[in-house]
């Protein structure tokens, strides 16, 4: 229900912008197939966190199915757009239960996944973005966070950087380790067994994955520009994935950072337009923001519509309770 809504807000305000930019004389069109090929790019990019969340179930006491972890993996998303994110953990665990795992051990294997693949995408970008050199952001149609103009690239450089440290900070195994093992004495019934084996290679690996997966979510920034883009826009195709990129990879980040903030809701898109101003102008940058949150979220909710059928439902109905009884004091511990 929340994401329909979510999808509703979205669809409402995408009409709302474009109508806003259309009257300031901005050239776009509406290709339905780009937003399809943008959502089905989005879902192959996910699909490769969803393999780093099987390892890291892995590592636990048993492992579960490929299909069982991308399933759960790619459901679950939909509890992103549920205030505090603890949705996505309690969602994850009771599609996984099921299968073999511990709520507890998908629990810890989730936010290992998420801040692994925050870390990547912040390094990522801070790469890119250094590599893209200087360039003066194109006046958004409005200010946007107060701010009217700032050096682009170095600035996302600089501000990626050092989420990426933070990030890094978090997943290295002997920090990650002792922080979650210290979430995990504090649930009733669970033991030491329930954690993951985190190591050094399993985060390499999970760098590796989860780096893969940001290059197919700018390419799906990619798609939804070309959506949209008008005569008079500026010309998007391959050239503009790493750029895109980057800019999809710092606003998931900062909006994962908020977490008041449901799925980023907001926060992304604003992040999104400023990155976006140098290489696709203010009005496609604009648009395609919002666009591509619509076109996430459309795909989301049609891989739950697939996916949901498709498993023991009847047993997740059972292991639903028992993993909110286990996961839940986890991912709402300070």
């Amino acid at each position: 229900m929340a994401a329909v809504l979510v999808l509703a807000f979205v669809a409402r305000h995408v009409v709302r912008t474009w109508n806003e930019l259309g009257s300031d004389g901005a050239e776009l069109t509406f290709r339905p197939g780009w937003f399809a090929v943008s959502g089905l790019v989005y879902l192959i990019g996910l699909a490769f966190c969803g393999a780093f969340y099987r390892d890291v179930v892995g590592r636990g006491p048993t492992s579960i199915p490929r299909f069982a972890a991308q399933r759960a993996y790619l459901v679950s998303h939909l509890g992103k757009y549920v205030p505090g994110k603890a949705m996505v953990v309690v969602m994850r665990a009771a599609l996984s239960r099921p299968y073999g795992a511990r709520a507890s051990t998908s629990a810890v294997a989730t936010f290992y996944e998420t801040l692994v693949m925050m870390a990547s995408g912040a390094v990522l970008a801070a790469a890119l973005f250094a590599l893209g050199g200087e360039s003066p952001v194109v006046r958004p149609p409005r200010p946007i966070l107060g701010v009217e103009e700032v050096r682009a690239f170095p600035l996302f450089a600089i501000v990626s950087a050092g989420l990426g440290a933070a990030f890094l900070t978090l997943v290295s195994p002997p920090v990650f380790r002792k922080a979650a093992g210290t979430l995990l004495r504090r649930v009733p019934g669970v033991g030491s067994d329930a954690m993951p084996a985190i190591d050094w290679r399993l985060l390499a690996r999970g760098l590796v994955l989860t780096g893969v997966s940001w290059l197919f979510l700018g390419a799906s920034q990619v798609a939804a520009a070309r959506g949209l883009a008008g005569p008079g826009s500026i010309e998007v195709g391959l050239a503009a994935v790493p750029v895109a990129t980057a800019s999809v990879a710092l606003a998931t980040v900062a909006g994962f950072a908020v977490a008041i903030a449901p799925g980023g809701l907001g926060v992304r898109e604003a992040v999104l337009m400023y990155a976006l101003g140098p290489a696709f102008g203010p009005a496609l940058a604009t648009a395609s923001a919002l666009a591509l949150r619509l076109a996430w979220v459309a795909a989301e909710l049609s891989m739950a519509l697939v996916l949901v059928p498709l498993g023991a439902s009847a047993s997740e109905r059972v292991a639903t309770a028992e993993a909110i009884q286990e996961a839940v004091p986890i991912s709402e511990a300070p």
